[in-house]
């Protein structure tokens, strides 16, 4: 075991990673890449905050010093994870913004994983990108390459909303770049929307924007509640009262709009926030065919690892050493009932989903039993602060949930309690 505090040099750490995880066998294995370059800084994300603008802009040479370290972590780790018995399931593009990125640098990313891992059972490789970073020649190229799936973060289709979010893309590319994913047959595709925008003054703006994706048929749609996080425009606008956050009966008016428009065009609900059209990768039993179910490595800075019972994260902050040497990570710790704070996302992240926290799953995950966990000084509070929050918890032999009807109430009321007290329920 890694002591506390001590970060392991990366032969250790997966010497330590590989006796926990005893004989090899074959293991299913989430991949994340993370691109940190966007063509504009957004005032309510969180994800690249702690990058300077210029670095974050960077062109073709700027980006190239990433891309190396990038993929020296990848022809590192991959070789070690495969004889672990690790088989990629599912892979993920974010950012940042991927497809900032030429047909030629997204080649290069993608040699490297082909030689570093067994990707014969990929089943999905999702790629994000913003509508005005996709161009038909890129996308000849992603779908190429592999690409099967692609999240198109439109956000809003109000100029007003858009303009003020530091978006860079109007309302008329944003169509576009939907009219563009069904012209070149993409297999499937998501549209990512906010509601609840410090900017809105109400439900009207994310109702026109639903109105005016929906005619382009994507098969999945995400409608996340805007989420006040530190550091980033929008925030401080919030504690300068330059903008005014909605009020919680607000917020969840304007989700229960959005609610009641996907359910009545044939839409359904299998995490919150995420909405599928009826029968949609699902397979015969009615499940969700690309659900997480194995450890994950987050490849890049900004990423999260769980290997092995262990959590491995990657700070942005930390763009320059990563750049030195990008096989070490900044964060290393195997989960432990002394420290039930560092499973708060992984058991809020769940609880958002129809399976909730399935015992067995989250046993192979993180070593632990999760009626242990759930008897921890901070998981008791933090459990009964969602109750105080609407919800309201189903437990069974395989797994423990909330009750469905009220995850939206209940998240979004806690989220508008972490807006001041910062207790996170998983990212959203």
């Amino acid at each position: 075991m890694i002591p506390s505090g001590v970060v392991a040099s990366p032969a250790e750490l997966m010497a330590i990673i590989a006796d926990e995880l005893g004989p090899p066998v074959e293991r299913p294995l989430e991949i994340y890449v993370q691109i940190p370059f966007c063509a504009t800084k957004c005032h309510f994300c969180d994800w690249v905050t702690d990058i300077p603008v210029p670095r974050l802009r960077a062109g073709a040479d700027g980006r190239r010093p990433y891309l190396t370290a990038l993929v020296d972590q990848i022809r590192y780790y991959g070789p070690l994870l495969t004889r672990l018995g690790y088989r990629p399931h599912v892979m993920y593009w974010g950012g940042g913004t991927p497809t900032r990125l030429d047909p030629a640098e997204m080649r290069f990313v993608r040699e490297a994983l082909d030689e570093s891992l067994d990707l014969s059972g990929l089943v999905q490789w999702s790629m994000e990108t913003t509508p005005n970073d996709l161009s038909p020649g890129k996308l000849d190229a992603m779908l190429e390459l592999g690409v099967d799936r692609i999240s198109v973060g439109v956000q809003s289709l109000a100029a007003s909303q858009l303009r003020r979010a530091g978006r860079g893309h109007t309302r008329e590319q944003a169509l576009a770049a939907l009219e563009l994913l069904r012209d070149r047959g993409v297999p499937t595709f998501n549209v990512d929307l906010i509601s609840s925008f410090p900017t809105d003054s109400g439900p009207v703006d994310l109702l026109d924007t639903l109105r005016g994706v929906l005619p382009h048929d994507p098969p999945h749609i995400s409608v996340y509640p805007y989420r006040a996080t530190p550091q980033t425009v929008m925030a401080m606008q919030l504690d300068r009262e330059v903008l005014r956050a909605w009020d919680v009966p607000g917020m969840i008016d304007a989700y229960e709009r959005a609610m009641a428009l996907l359910s009545d065009v044939g839409y359904h609900e299998y995490c919150h926030g995420y909405w599928v059209r009826d029968s949609v990768d699902e397979d015969a039993d009615g499940n969700y065919k690309y659900d997480l179910v194995g450890d994950k490595i987050g490849f890049g800075v900004g990423t999260e690892s769980i290997l092995g019972h262990h959590l491995l994260l990657n700070d942005n902050a930390r763009y320059v050493e990563y750049l030195r040497e990008p096989r070490a990570f900044s964060f290393v710790q195997r989960f432990s009932l002394e420290r039930p704070q560092r499973l708060t996302a992984l058991v809020g992240g769940a609880l958002m989903t129809r399976d909730g926290v399935h015992y067995e799953r989250f046993e192979r995950l993180t070593g632990l039993r999760f009626e242990q966990l759930r008897q921890t000084p901070h998981f008791a509070s933090w459990l009964a602060l969602l109750q105080e929050c609407g919800g309201r918890f189903v437990a069974d032999a395989e797994s423990f949930r909330m009750d469905r009807s009220v995850i939206h109430r209940a998240y979004i009321t806690h989220l508008a309690y972490t807006m001041t007290h910062g207790l996170a329920l998983g990212r959203g």
